[in-house]
């Protein structure tokens, strides 16, 4: 199984992220008009309450 290095990710900021993405070829970026017809749906996994050993 590949791991990947997220610390290379959180050392971008969000400029480099947005621009290396553009010059990704198999990257396709919504435009804002398809943005605005989202609708934002949190999985009911993460609604759940955390255990109470994870609260402490």
């Amino acid at each position: 199984m590949r791991t990947f290095d997220w610390s290379k990710v959180d050392a971008m900021t969000d400029a480099e992220i947005i621009e290396a993405a553009k010059a990704d070829p198999d990257t396709s970026l919504p435009t804002d008009e398809e943005l605005a017809e989202f609708d934002l749906v949190i999985p009911a996994k993460s609604r759940r309450k955390p255990p109470k050993e994870a609260a402490e």
